[in-house]
């Protein structure tokens, strides 16, 4: 059952449907009456003791900012995700050839959890999996992750958890419950407390870390973990500090020999536009490009070590499905190090 089929269920138990098809019936505006009675109605998840507990408007449900404001300051679950979320979850498809299309059902989303500072927005996969979102001050999307059926396996509780935007931002964590074994959730802090989560609807779950356990979160992180019926931990996930210590995403990329980033296309991810980044390798004074078919182009370096390549435009696509590879090397011509990258798409295909 996804978490569309839920709230029809509720609708049903309402007002039932006369003998016409289900999702027929769900397209009109009698549809739309009744769901905004059962969701103003009690499909509420009870507030979490002030403990605390990784990415719709259309058809005939529309979302507003003041509804998704709503939803957020309440609590009520099952109503539709607001337009910024849906185009945010649709985006995750932009520009990527069709076998890697997630093809989430963003006209469906809904609310399936929440805070007082937040709401979690779930979208179902056609293949069975789901995607997820964050979304804080009514509409504003912090971070979609979704996990295809072929992964549901993978982790028995996934996790989301968006750093904050702001330094006074409410600290959430997030996810969804995937192995059947698992009843409920526990959040646990390195000062030895912890605290069950309250379930929305479908086994999804969103949490706000409190005040008094704040501190900790940003500089330690977070523990998750699975319980199953006898109190023992089906699965633990060690979620990195919430703080944002490296707000450019580039603290790491001296740590390695040589860094490389693509240039992309929003439109096509198959192509790689150019490739920028560093050579930190010792001894380095040179680099060059290797494209799949083995011929070669000269990099210049910064005195810094830094590069900027574009890619000639009748070679963009060389890297659709294959490696190509940056060579560092000494005054001598010994190689000191080298990367291999191809386009997002492949990387996506082939991680």
């Amino acid at each position: 059952m996804t978490a569309m089929d839920s709230v029809l269920e509720r609708v049903r138990r309402v007002d039932p449907v006369r003998e016409i098809d289900v999702h027929e019936w769900s397209t009109s505006a009698e549809a739309r009456r009744l769901l905004d009675l059962v969701v103003y109605s009690g499909v509420v998840v009870d507030r979490p003791r002030r403990h605390r507990t990784r990415w719709l408007a259309g058809g005939a449900i529309v979302a507003t900012g003041a509804f998704a404001t709503a939803v957020a300051a309440s609590g009520v679950l099952g109503g539709p995700a607001p337009d910024p979320i849906r185009a945010h979850l649709a985006a995750l498809d932009a520009g990527m050839p069709s076998d890697l299309r997630l093809n989430p059902d963003v006209e469906h989303a809904m609310a399936v959890a929440s805070t007082t500072s937040g709401v979690l927005y779930a979208a179902d996969l056609k293949d069975g999996g789901y995607c997820i979102e964050v979304a804080t001050e009514g509409d504003t999307p912090r971070g979609a992750a979704c996990v295809t059926a072929a992964h549901l396996g993978d982790r028995a509780v996934e996790v989301t958890a968006p750093i904050p935007s702001a330094v006074t931002s409410p600290l959430l964590v997030g996810g969804r419950i995937n192995d059947p074994r698992v009843e409920r959730v526990v959040v646990r802090y390195s000062d030895g407390t912890s605290n069950d989560v309250e379930l929305g609807l479908e086994r999804y779950w969103l949490v706000e870390v409190p005040d008094s356990v704040r501190s900790i979160a940003l500089t330690d992180g977070v523990q998750i973990a699975g319980v199953d019926a006898d109190g023992l931990d089906v699965s633990t996930l060690a979620v990195p500090p919430l703080g944002d210590e490296d707000p450019h995403g580039t603290k790491l990329d001296k740590l390695q020999p040589v860094f490389v980033s693509t240039i992309s296309s929003g439109d096509d991810l198959t192509l790689v536009l150019g490739v920028e980044g560093s050579v930190n390798a010792a001894g380095a004074t040179s680099l060059e490009l290797v494209y799949p078919d083995g011929t070669s182009a000269d990099v210049a370096l910064a005195p810094d070590g830094s590069y900027r390549l574009l890619i000639p435009f009748d070679r963009q696509s060389d890297f659709a499905s294959s490696w190509g590879k940056l060579v560092a090397r000494d005054a001598s011509g010994q190689i000191v190090a080298s990367v291999s990258f191809s386009s997002v798409a492949n990387t996506q295909r082939n991680p």
